[in-house]
């Protein structure tokens, strides 16, 4: 059975670069998309504000009349003491879901420090993720989200968008058989792959804070017994192109990705 999950990231309600537009096109295409989960990666807001708070949580209500729809924060919604509207209008600030009937299980933490744009998981966080993952079935596919990057991507500029922890957290991943880790921050869609973990960063879908040639996009990944492909869709017109596809495999009960083919193009 094929499960779809959308990935998006950077809402920026109150940025001066926000487009009503894209984020009528996102809600449209969504819909029409009938993903049977909805990840958030970060940044609904441009500053913490409250105003912008009530704008995001209408957004989020919105997705979550269309698909099961789970939010972490970004350091924009960390600032301004943002953290406390996220938590009263958004929700929890880390969640677990968990799709048997799809095969995967999806993790999500908080990366975001106050009113700075660094990023770290922190002990409590990396213990509690730890535990989450080591009751997860190896045979499901295992994915983590959180805000700032994990790897360096390219086309981000000066590399200061690394968690502070990042090899910690790379332990606890790699340790526990992460298949894939999605992430926003810094408005570059790219896909990595390392020790056989997938790295995925969205783009900016609402906003027109972009670098170089990238546009307004966000993730679509197809996930079935056999293979995982991912999309990305640009939210100006809805155009989808492949980025990346994996093979999988089943090493006993222990679910893992084999192999993949990255379109560099596509990017």
């Amino acid at each position: 059975m094929q499960k779809k999950i959308i990935q998006l990231s950077d809402i920026h309600f109150g940025d001066n670069t926000f487009s009503i537009e894209l984020k009528n096109n996102l809600i449209s295409q969504i819909t029409d998309e009938n993903p049977d989960l909805i990840i958030v990666s970060g940044d609904v807001t441009a500053q913490g504000y409250v105003d912008e708070y009530d704008s995001a949580a209408e957004f989020v209500d919105e997705l979550k009349s269309i698909s099961n729809t789970h939010v972490v924060p970004g350091n924009h919604d960390a600032r301004n003491v943002g953290l406390i509207h996220f938590e009263k209008q958004i929700g929890e600030r880390k969640f677990i879901h968990i799709d048997k009937d799809g095969g995967f299980a999806i993790a999500g933490i908080d990366s975001s420090e106050p009113d700075i744009n660094d990023g770290q998981i922190g002990f409590d966080q990396l213990d509690w993720l730890n535990k989450k993952l080591e009751k997860i079935p190896d045979e499901m596919c295992k994915i983590v989200t959180f805000h700032h990057h994990l790897l360096p991507i390219p086309q981000a500029g000066r590399e200061r968008n690394i968690l502070l922890d990042s090899g910690d957290l790379l332990r606890v991943l790699i340790d526990n058989g992460v298949d894939f880790v999605l992430n926003g921050h810094k408005h570059v869609p790219n896909v990595w792959m390392i020790e056989r973990m997938v790295t995925l960063n969205s783009g900016t879908a609402t906003t027109k804070k972009l670098r170089g040639n990238t546009y307004p996009s966000y993730n679509e990944l197809l996930i079935d017994d056999c293979s995982i492909f991912v999309n990305l869709i640009n939210t100006k017109t809805g155009y989808k192109k492949e980025m990346a596809n994996y093979s999988v495999e089943y090493d006993g009960n222990d679910y893992g990705i084999c192999s993949y083919n990255y379109h560099k193009d596509s990017i």
